[in-house]
């Protein structure tokens, strides 16, 4: 059986691509989501005046971050693919890979390199937007662009060494070799510090420089740091909660950008507001300007959030942005519109996560426009995919009860009643936050201290829902209970 599935495959160049399922081997998929779930979402990102603070000397390995997306390039007999962790493949007469072919008997195994696709420019660095530029446009996709710099590999070898190699130093001799001479597929560039000193003139001269869009640092212990200038953003405050205990300060804010459309792309939530007059200043900003709202958002904590005008626009700083969560997938927030002082939610479409929200200013001399608010604040950072879609309400199908049952108890005069509902949500295939199947369990007891308790478990499939279901009437239906016909 062969590794690779091109059964469906659409022309990208003179080249092939299979936008999902491409593997058809899952230890090879699991593989691949498996580093990334277990070490690209562990990496730590630090901005360049926290280094001093995280690292500590000792043999480290820096690189330049570059610009591009996480792939992996498989070579097992003589065949060369490039997949992301999706299963989505490029293959066929793709410049990058017939120059890896053409050495193809260096490799031994199956061999996985890890590292950033990207496409390679004479006037600046790397840029996403750029790649994803490239990859467009099938027959005509600009692939001579591609390029791949390697910084990690999770299978195979060559005939001195293969994997598994518990060093880092190991594991990046062996990509060397294998990738030696390289154009297109090289190894990414890597140089050996000592001190964390070291960190701020390799910053100088690759970030400040233009050269990359920041640093990668590898360090004892399997620790892995990114290191970017940090980010401003203008935002505007849609929502807040107040202080537990002091309901004149603000405890953290919610903040949107704007689409081209004029609609509201949620952002994320800010905590890091200052001291206690800075956040008095903020209610007094914005608690007046109160609106309703037919979406619900809560903090960590479960507090519900405010919803407020979008008048008050602030700066805030962040470490990372990412587009993306440890699946691969992207990362997906509410769009809402304002309509008649009332907000509305539309559809969830591909937005980012922002890591460490810091307010640091007011941006009275901008306005709430989508160009002072413009989601490509974020977009230039990190890929966001299908960014000038129109959002719109979107109607989510009806939910259907599949199973229920009613149970009862009496005793002295007192009832006791416990229902299980199998509800099929329909939702799942429109929107992916949603569950296939929602088993709901309730315990209702009048003469107990808590009457009510409820239980709600969730599935994928009818038949894990049905086993859910028989638990929980295996644990909770005993002698005495009787079945009431409804």
């Amino acid at each position: 059986m062969s590794t690779f599935n091109l059964k469906n495959s659409k022309p990208l160049g003179k080249g092939q691509t299979v936008e999902n399922d491409g593997i058809a081997a899952p230890e090879v998929l699991s593989k691949l989501k498996g580093y990334r779930k277990t070490v690209v979402a562990g990496y730590r990102p630090l901005l360049l005046d926290e280094i001093g603070s995280n690292l500590t000397s000792g043999e480290m390995y820096i690189s330049p971050k570059i610009d591009g997306e996480l792939w992996f390039m498989i070579i097992e007999d003589d065949e060369v693919v490039l997949s992301n962790t999706r299963g989505k493949l490029i293959a066929g007469d793709i410049p990058l890979i017939s120059e890896v072919s053409q050495i193809s008997k260096r490799f031994k195994g199956r061999v996985i390199l890890v590292g950033e696709l990207f496409v390679a420019s004479k006037k600046s660095r790397p840029r996403v937007s750029d790649l994803a530029s490239a990859l467009g446009g099938g027959a005509k996709a600009e692939v001579e662009k591609l390029g791949f710099a390697a910084f990690d590999i999770i299978s195979g070898g060559d005939v001195k060494s293969s994997i598994p190699l518990v060093d880092y130093k190991d594991r990046l001799a062996l990509i060397q070799r294998l990738l030696a001479d390289g154009k297109r597929a090289k190894c990414v560039k890597t140089e050996t510090i000592n001190s964390p000193g070291e960190v701020i003139n390799y910053f100088n001269n690759w970030v400040d420089a233009g050269k990359a869009e920041g640093l990668v640092i590898r360090a004892g212990e399997g620790r892995i740091y990114k290191v970017k200038p940090s980010l401003s953003i203008d935002a505007v405050i849609i929502g807040y909660t107040e202080k537990s205990g002091d309901s004149s300060q603000v405890r953290s804010i919610i903040l949107a950008l704007m689409r081209a459309d004029d609609t509201f792309q949620l952002l994320g939530s800010c905590g890091s507001l200052g001291d206690e007059k800075a956040r008095k200043e903020m209610m007094q900003k914005i608690q007046k300007s109160q609106v309703k709202s037919n979406w619900r958002h809560t903090s960590g904590d479960g507090a519900i959030y405010h919803f407020v005008k979008p008048e008050v626009i602030v700066e805030i700083k962040v470490v990372d942005v990412q587009g993306e969560d440890s699946s691969g997938d992207s990362i997906r927030k509410m769009v809402l519109s304002i309509k008649d002082n009332e907000w509305v939610a539309l559809q969830k479409l591909p937005c980012a996560s922002v890591h460490h929200p810091v307010f640091i200013r007011y941006r009275s001399d901008k306005q709430v426009n989508a160009l002072d608010l413009r989601i490509e604040q974020i977009s230039d950072r990190c890929l966001i995919n299908n960014k000038e879609t129109k959002a719109e309400v979107i109607t989510l199908p009806s939910s259907e009860i599949v199973r229920r049952e009613v149970y009862s108890k009496t005793i002295k005069e007192i009832t006791s009643v416990r229902k299980l509902v199998i509800l099929k949500t329909n939702k799942e295939e429109v929107d992916s936050d949603f569950p296939a199947y929602v088993v709901h369990w309730t315990d209702f007891s009048p003469d107990r201290k808590e009457p009510l308790k409820r239980e709600v478990r969730l599935a994928s499939v009818k038949e894990t829902a049905t086993t859910i279901a028989e638990e929980m009437l295996e644990k909770n239906i005993k002698k005495g209970w009787e079945k009431v016909q409804v």
